[in-house]
């Protein structure tokens, strides 16, 4: 199953980013990653900028699966659990898993703000078809992403 998850960190930003991208090759050997990018906060503005990237992997695991990994790795990382919108070390989220629209009480897919989020949208659109469709909204990335133009989010031209 083509699956995309989602990065991002404002507490050491860079060497966290690096982290999660080292542990999540390591339990996903096919995963790759889109460039990395500088947003401004949302919802809690007054902290630092974040970095987001976005992973894409083939997998069979099961979405239950995928997301222990992904806490696994917040752990390991000392991601705080304190504000939902604060400073974090890192934030790993689970945002498509192919076209399936799955929803519990700790887990919806896609994930329920990923289409409002230029941070989320433009590292994805690299990774994925700009024309395929949002699977709950039936609306294209490109225009997703064209939507939320007016939100800070800037290439990091050097992060590797």
């Amino acid at each position: 199953m083509q699956t995309f998850l989602g990065l991002g960190s404002n507490i050491n930003p860079s060497e966290n980013i690096r982290a999660a991208m080292e542990k999540l090759k390591a339990g996903f050997s096919e995963i790759e990653f889109s460039n990395v990018y500088e947003s401004a906060p949302m919802y809690e503005e007054d902290q630092d900028s974040f970095l987001n990237a976005v992973g894409r992997l083939e997998t069979n695991y099961e979405i239950g699966e995928i997301v222990s990994k992904l806490e696994k790795i917040e752990e390991e990382l000392g991601k705080s659990k304190e504000s939902k919108y604060g400073p974090r070390t890192i934030d790993l989220d689970l945002l498509l898993y192919g076209d399936e629209v799955f929803e519990n009480d700790d887990v919806r897919v896609p994930h329920e703000k990923m289409h409002e989020r230029r941070f989320v949208l433009e590292p994805l659109c690299e990774l994925i078809d700009p024309e395929f469709l949002h699977p709950k909204m039936k609306i294209s990335w490109e225009k997703l992403l064209e939507d939320a133009k007016k939100q800070e989010c800037k290439l990091l031209q050097n992060f590797a």
